[in-house]
């Protein structure tokens, strides 16, 4: 069902204004350099606008027949996510202060069970989101293949980050 293949998945919190605009900053740069990127924020959006489908991906039947609507929209998400997270190549998760928010926790370990490298970036650009402390630390970006601290400006950013998913991001050779 799912045709996603040697793709980035982007893990990381999206409820924040800040944070979408910071998934979307990275998101640009990570496809400016042409590599194919799943995120889970952009995965809600169309699901809702086209009544349960991506681009790449179609529901199992069972859960297609009702459509996706705002009350099944968590069980599209998680078929879809969970698709995507099994077919991914690198995941690219950010993270705040000094642990992940716990969806991102969630991926992060899931992604390190199946062996996929993992590339955590930390955003030092909006304190307020910084979250150490109020939560129980679940994953450590420590436990991760790369850390890499965001730079305040775009310029410096592909500098530090490009060459790292260059080195973990393996497609497969037919």
């Amino acid at each position: 069902m799912l045709r996603f293949t040697e793709l980035v998945y982007l893990a990381a919190p999206f409820e924040r204004p800040e944070e979408r605009a910071f998934n979307q900053r990275l998101a640009r740069l990570v496809r400016s350099y042409n590599y194919p990127l799943f995120m889970p924020e952009e995965a809600e959006v169309e699901l809702m606008e086209s009544g349960g489908c991506l681009a790449d991906w179609q529901p199992r039947p069972e859960l297609a027949e009702d459509g996706c609507d705002a009350g099944n929209l968590d069980q599209f998400m998680t078929e879809a996510c969970m698709d995507a997270l099994n077919r991914a190549n690198l995941v690219i998760a950010v993270f705040y202060g000094e642990e992940f928010d716990p969806l991102t926790a969630f991926e992060v370990g899931y992604a390190l069970g199946r062996r996929t490298n993992v590339v955590a970036v930390q955003n030092t650009l909006e304190p307020t989101l910084i979250r150490s402390g109020s939560l129980k630390r679940l994953t450590s970006p420590h436990v991760c293949s790369r850390v890499v601290i965001a730079p305040h400006d775009d310029e410096r950013f592909p500098d530090r980050l490009i060459p790292i998913i260059n080195r973990f991001f393996v497609p497969h050779k037919l």
